[in-house]
């Protein structure tokens, strides 16, 4: 038998408990506000790159378009001047802070502790801190299967080449996920990878497309920004096949470009602001792929043989139903408790 002393403390434990658990969750969402928000959208280049940031823009305004808000950018800002643009942005009352780059992770650790009533959100990062911090990914590896199953049912000599720019973590996931798709439609394949060290060299790309082709590769791609127009390039001039990366980069060769795999900046920085709006956004590591349309294949515009086309497209649907599934798991779980 238990003690009327010790039921007694148990029941005070219990109320501690659960009056502290209602203050966190009060706490979590002090930030949200109803109505109209503001967002920021803070660009390390040129809104107008043709690239990354203008798309990320361009999501920016689709959210606006579509939900009652008032949106800002600030784009060009380096590291130096990232906390003094960050702050500013918190103190001129703006709700939300979207940072297009990992590169600023650190400097928002410590604007999140300083503003706890913004929420600040990395496209590309790797953080998540309570109560006001978040991370929006792609599914990176989910992005280098499909590129992996493109290459591998369209290589003849079952050499299969990446040119890169720089080894960072989601570069690598993306190689991971590549050698496995690679290897599901095509046990035989080899993938080469090549470090350049650049994300500006078009000569460099180039070069090290080259490269890889003389040793006989003959579908080719790259995760290497500007450097990989030289990588498509040398792609044309030695008549092999190549796939786009990150945008449809057809259009660079439309005789020599398979397909393009799809990482879309605009959609990620649209769902964050409508995650926020919607009063569902939390201060953890998100990542998305095909079932929110953030990852994809461009179509081959005739460069595929039909019906190779059509078993990309099954393997395609076939990922996007494994990963609803996936998603709709955890919900269920996360009700559960």
């Amino acid at each position: 038998m238990y003690s009327k002393k010790f039921l007694n403390f148990f029941f005070l434990l219990l109320l501690i408990i659960s009056f502290t658990s209602c203050s966190i969750k009060k706490n979590k969402y002090q930030f949200f506000k109803k109505g109209p928000i503001k967002v920021a959208l803070v660009l390390s280049g040129p809104v107008n790159d043709s690239s990354w940031n203008e798309q990320a823009y361009s999501g920016l305004k689709r959210f606006q378009a579509n939900y009652m808000s008032m949106i800002a950018v600030v784009d060009k800002v380096n590291l130096d001047e990232a906390q003094e643009v960050f702050h500013g942005l918190a103190k001129r009352k703006f709700n939300l802070v979207i940072a297009n780059g990992y590169e600023y992770e650190l400097v928002l650790k410590k604007a999140a502790r300083l503003f706890p009533k913004t929420f600040f959100c990395v496209i590309g990062g790797e953080v998540g801190k309570e109560p006001n911090l978040c991370s929006f990914n792609f599914k990176d590896e989910q992005y280098g299967y499909l590129i992996g199953v493109a290459a591998g049912l369209n290589t003849s000599t079952n050499k299969v080449g990446i040119v890169v720019g720089k080894k960072l973590p989601s570069i690598e996931r993306t190689i991971i996920g590549m050698r496995k798709g690679l290897k599901s439609v095509n046990p035989k394949a080899d993938l080469v990878v090549s470090y350049i060290n650049t994300y500006n060299d078009i000569t460099k790309g180039r070069e090290a497309g080259i490269a890889q082709i003389n040793t006989g590769v003959d579908v080719i791609t790259h995760l290497a920004d500007i450097s990989g127009v030289g990588v498509i390039k040398a792609a044309e001039e030695l008549d092999i096949s190549a796939i786009g990366a990150i945008t449809d980069e057809h259009d660079l060769a439309p005789s020599t470009v398979l397909t393009s795999g799809i990482e879309d900046v605009s959609q990620l920085a649209y769902l964050v602001s409508e995650y926020y709006f919607e009063h569902i956004l939390e201060p953890r590591i998100y990542s998305f792929g095909l079932r929110h349309q953030v990852i994809d294949l461009t179509p081959s515009y005739g460069n595929i043989e039909p019906t190779t086309e059509a078993k990309i497209n099954r393997i395609k649907g076939h990922l996007t139903d494994l990963e609803t599934a996936y998603e709709k798991q955890l919900e269920e779980r996360g009700k559960k408790r």
